[in-house]
């Protein structure tokens, strides 16, 4: 039994723990000269008591742990937890009305507060409705959990609505009361969480059975009627692309669909633009959302095939109405723009997103198998229960597929729609370190070898690319002067060279030892770099701008550098190539053999292989790829110095890798993507002395919580948590009547 002196230090620990994230959270920030300045504003203010809530709920939860865990595992927590977190997030994190001050939400409140004459429903939902209904809700969900009443459940689903209803008519009014466009995407995000608000409620009361299976629930939809999620999502993306967003002017004009032909009418636009404009584009969305529907539906094949075509002729044409009207809206000098593809909206590029996922979700549902007889049986079983003998998470037919196929469409598609800041941060940012990590990934996920001076690769490729396009001091012979695009399969080689030079003498060691070399190796290279005056120009990096990739084959001439996206989708092609190439290898003879090494060198070494020489190859693959890096980096900025080589880096791409999951493809992009992302999503929300501190919580907290990673590798998984037929015998099973009468 807990003593009461230790249920007091506890409390005291919650209570002072949450007068430190008091201090954490908010864009209050001190001096060395005056300390009281944030302590008063976090501290002695009413926001302080929500903190303290927060360490009073952290210490009612820690006591009763033993009792909370069973309610944890009852279907509709997680939706609940992450309806509400979402909700949250987009109540404090993000834009309401970019009309409005900085566009977050207490600004908004602030100024519905002070103005007179605004709709009293919206003065009512900013003034604290919005908070209230989320507490009710969340109350009521969890009684409808605890105590089982179905009812709670049906009133919370009901209010979810009524709550999203509330908050888009409520947004609708201060925008139309400011004035002006307003393209942001606060409202959204909230509706989108009462909606998982929505679905825990119905779950809840719904649900007959006491433990959740999230793995089955998510194979019985995905699986149901494989392609049919990515239909709907295209249908509801292209319904508010086609009805509400911008295509045109943005900033000016804000003109939607209709807005754009009525614009662009006897102007001179290319025929099959206006077309498009005027009806082939609600006929293009219709039909293959007609067909791929009834594809997925039916699960008919050729209807499949036939959506998936209409799908992609729609995306086709989308994009080249897009070309036509920023060209002819540039030759007019329309907003200033100068050259195409500039003054777009996203309405555009969204309803090509739209296209192209209903027309993935026909072509899913054309390459679905087929299950006949008993296999069917047994497929489908498998799929119901949620069991793979993999310990794979998605097992429904064309699961997976459809991740992959939402993953290419954000990617395509998302960018465009991005300002200039948020493009520059996905090319200069996450896009290098994406492909980095996948890199270092074979050194270290796949082998197992601590690499911590990869960054020097990096730089290798970075002034190999200098070198051959003429920009440092020392100029290549005429005949071996080139684009920067031709200078890949040298940086390649020479990386891949200077790989097996690091490697030859040093990967006889293990560990730390290791680990220790190659960080001096990185060192060497950027001392190298700054001291080599005479070849490198030393500290100032090249002496010329290393110029940006040209390609010129008669008809076809492209010239990077007019804009971020053409970096992006250059990037995207690296990195589809390095995918498909290490996805291979993974797989391979050499694969498996990096598995063994990572698991237990002697014991690989004693069944015949040559450990030696398979980890001369990681090394020399994983710097390869980073030479690649190295030189779309090089092109990119056109300008870098030593700088941008610092043992810093290195360790950043190595907690990528972890944070992502060792080992595993999916995880290594993930966790670059997230932890190069989150930076710079924080620098408008905490002060930059903050920063750190909030992304080494992040990193905290997953290494708690999955210590896996955000996507492990299965065979990391197997390891943390065992088989899926070992967990199954470790849980409590029903015993027929007859099994445990007595005799």
């Amino acid at each position: 039994m807990t003593r009461p002196s230790d249920l007091l230090g506890r409390l005291a620990a919650c209570l002072a723990g949450a007068l430190v994230l008091s201090l954490m959270w908010g864009p209050q920030e001190g001096s060395f000269g005056n300390f009281w300045f944030v302590i008063n504003h976090a501290l002695f203010s009413p926001r302080v008591l929500v903190f303290l809530a927060l360490g009073v709920v952290a210490f009612l939860a820690i006591s009763f742990w033993p009792k909370v865990v069973p309610f944890l595992a009852r279907p509709g927590v997680w939706p609940l937890i992450a309806g509400t977190l979402t909700v949250i997030a987009a109540q404090t994190l993000m834009h309401w009305a970019d009309q409005v001050g900085d566009a977050k939400f207490g600004t908004v409140a602030n100024a519905v507060a002070n103005t007179n004459g605004i709709s009293s429903l919206a003065a009512t939902f900013f003034g604290g409705l919005a908070w209230a209904q989320l507490v009710v809700i969340v109350l009521l969900i969890g009684a409808a959990i605890v105590t089982g009443i179905r009812n709670f459940g049906w009133a919370a689903a009901a209010l979810s609505v009524v709550a999203a209803v509330i908050a888009f008519i409520a947004h609708g009014a201060v925008v139309n009361r400011a004035g002006g466009a307003d393209h942001s995407l606060g409202v959204y995000v909230c509706i989108v969480g009462y909606l998982v608000l929505m679905t825990a409620g119905l779950v809840v009361a719904m649900s007959h059975e006491q433990v959740a299976n999230s793995q089955r629930a998510v194979n019985r939809v995905l699986g149901w009627r494989p392609g049919l999620p990515l239909v709907l999502i295209g249908a509801v993306l292209g319904l508010i692309s086609m009805t509400s967003s911008a295509w045109f002017s943005p900033q000016n004009y804000n003109a939607t669909l209709i807005d754009t032909n009525n614009l662009f009418k006897g102007t001179g636009l290319a025929p099959i633009a206006s077309q498009y404009l005027l009806w082939l584009g609600w006929a293009l969305f219709a039909a293959s959302l007609a067909l791929s529907g009834a594809a997925t539906y039916l699960r008919n094949r050729t209807l499949g095939w036939a959506g998936a075509a209409v799908g992609g002729v729609g995306v086709v044409l989308t994009i080249l109405t897009l070309y036509r009207i920023s060209s002819l809206a540039a030759r007019r000098g329309v907003d200033g723009a100068e050259g195409p593809w500039q003054n777009l909206g996203a309405g555009g590029w969204m309803t090509a997103a739209a296209l192209f996922l209903i027309g993935a979700g026909g072509y899913i549902a054309a390459t679905a198998p087929r299950f006949a007889g008993r296999t069917a049986e047994v497929d489908s079983d498998a799929v119901a229960s949620g069991r793979s003998a993999s310990g794979a998470f998605l097992t429904a037919p064309g699961a997976v597929r459809s991740g992959i196929m939402l993953a290419i469409a954000v990617a395509l598609f998302y960018p465009p729609t991005a300002n200039g800041f948020w493009q520059s941060v996905l090319v200069s940012q996450i896009g290098i370190y994406v492909l980095l990590a996948i890199g270092l990934n074979v050194v270290v996920g796949w082998a197992g070898l601590l690499d911590l001076g990869f960054i020097a690769f990096y730089a290798i490729g970075s002034y190999t690319t200098a070198y051959l396009v003429g920009s440092l001091p020392v100029k290549p012979p005429s005949w071996l002067h080139m684009s920067p695009l031709l200078a890949i399969p040298f940086a390649v080689v020479i990386c891949l060279l200077a790989g097996l030079a690091l490697g030859a003498p040093t990967l006889r060691l293990r560990g730390d030892y290791l680990a220790i070399v190659t960080l001096g190796f990185g060192e060497i290279i950027r001392i190298v770099a700054v001291n080599g005056d005479r070849v490198t120009n030393g500290s100032q990096g090249p002496s010329t701008q290393v110029p940006h990739p040209v390609i010129d084959l008669g008809p076809v001439s492209i010239t990077w550098g007019l804009n971020q996206l053409q970096y992006w989708y250059l990037l995207m092609v690296f990195v589809l190539v390095v995918l498909l190439a290490f996805r291979r290898l993974e797989h391979s003879r050499v694969g498996r053999a990096w598995a063994a090494i990572r698991e237990d060198e002697v014991a690989a070494q004693a069944t015949g292989i040559n450990t030696f020489r398979i980890k001369l190859l990681a090394f020399a693959i994983g710097a390869s790829t980073s030479g690649v890096a190295g030189v779309f980096f090089a092109s990119q900025v056109g300008f870098f110095t030593p700088d941008n080589f610092l043992l810093n880096n290195s360790i950043l791409v190595v907690a990528y890798v972890v944070f992502g999951g060792m080992g595993s493809l999916p995880g290594a992009i993930a966790g670059a993507a997230l932890l190069t992302w989150l930076p710079e999503f924080l620098k408008d929300q905490v002060p930059a002395a903050d920063r750190q501190m909030w992304i080494g919580a992040v990193v905290l907290l997953m290494m708690i919580f999955r210590p896996g990673g955000l996507i492990p590798a299965r065979r990391r998984a197997v390891e943390l948590s065992g088989l899926p037929e070992q967990r199954q015998s470790l849980e409590a099973r029903d015993v027929p009547i007859h099994e445990g009468a007595a005799r």
